[in-house]
């Protein structure tokens, strides 16, 4: 049964942050865009990692695994993710061979927008609807 469920408390979110929390079995992302409230699932849209790890400016997300960046507004993804990372040339090369046969895998993992959620700030706490 879906109903509001509190995340976080409205005070330890300001303008240019994001917080995440567990609503309904869900880990949520709650974001504050210049004083607008928007929350997803805390999941990136191309291999699942936790975008509270990522960061959050400029009004982008960005993910911390492949560096996929999303709209904070809207969900929808503006670059798609970068599979070869600054450093990856100092890995062992057994490592760098898996993931070479690993490439064709990721590059044709899609990456989808961001799982929005119905938020809003009540009582001193935000709440999201799962």
């Amino acid at each position: 049964m879906q109903a509001w469920q509190e995340v976080v408390e409205a005070k330890h979110l300001k303008p240019g942050e994001m917080a995440h929390g567990r609503a309904g079995g869900e880990d949520v992302l709650v974001l504050n865009l210049s004083g607008e409230l928007r929350a997803y699932i805390n999941r990136c849209g191309h291999m699942n990692a936790p975008l509270d790890l990522g960061t959050f400016k400029s009004g982008v997300i960005k993910c911390p695994q492949h560096n996929a960046v999303f709209d904070a507004r809207t969900g929808e993804v503006r670059a798609q993710p970068i599979l070869g990372l600054p450093g990856m040339d100092k890995l062992p090369p057994e490592f760098l061979e898996a993931m070479a046969k690993m490439a064709p895998v990721f590059a044709r993992t899609e990456c989808r927008p961001l799982t929005p959620l119905a938020v809003e700030s009540t009582g001193g706490a935000v709440r999201v609807f799962v």
